[in-house]
């Protein structure tokens, strides 16, 4: 499996390194890809990540020198050989402008153009999800053949202590993506 995983900027992107080491050593018949959001280097290092990963880390920018290999048009490189692609964490912000075909970055622009699947880790803060808003824009993204829904797990906001719906473990994910490539169901995923 060829994985790209974008992650995005909330402070659960600080665990990517323990996830991307866990696949390497565990998946050395499979790549990943790995792409930040800008935000997400409030959080995380892309030296780290690019050193853990044994690739490029490139930023969610169009003059990234990350997204060199796809040369003037990253948007539609980044995605072009992935079997899937995963957003962990899904933060608000990215699950918004998905669910509202922003493509203003080189990946949202390829997510709405691609034919891999798309896993999404919704990584919330306590109260979004109940916010009828937000439950629209996720079940607006399950409407779409691609996309796969990883289901949230509830652990105790570190700013307010009030339930969050955060992403499990990476290791949790990649089996729920796996078994949505083979066609199987997965008890961790709602299509």
């Amino acid at each position: 499996m060829h994985l790209v995983l974008f992650g995005t900027g909330a402070l659960n992107a600080c665990h990517l390194p323990l996830g991307v080491s866990w696949f390497r050593a565990n998946r050395s018949d499979d790549t990943l890809r790995v792409v930040l959001s800008r935000h997400a280097t409030r959080f995380v290092s892309p030296l780290a990540l690019s050193a853990l990963s044994g690739s490029t880390v490139a930023i969610d920018e169009w003059d990234d020198p990350g997204f060199a290999e796809e040369g003037i048009a990253p948007h539609t490189g980044v995605l072009a050989d992935a079997d899937a692609v995963v957003i962990y964490p899904a933060t608000l912000h990215t699950i918004g402008r998905l669910a509202g075909l922003d493509a203003a970055t080189p990946m949202l622009n390829a997510l709405h153009c691609t034919d891999a699947l798309i896993a999404v880790a919704p990584n919330l803060p306590p109260g979004a999800e109940r916010n009828p808003a937000v439950q629209q824009a996720l079940a607006g993204l399950t409407t779409r053949d691609n996309v796969l829904l990883i289901d949230p797990v509830v652990r105790p906001s570190l700013s307010t202590g009030a339930d969050s719906h955060v992403a499990p473990p990476f290791w949790e994910v990649v089996p729920a993506i796996e078994a949505a490539l083979a066609g199987t169901p997965d008890v961790r995923a709602s299509a």
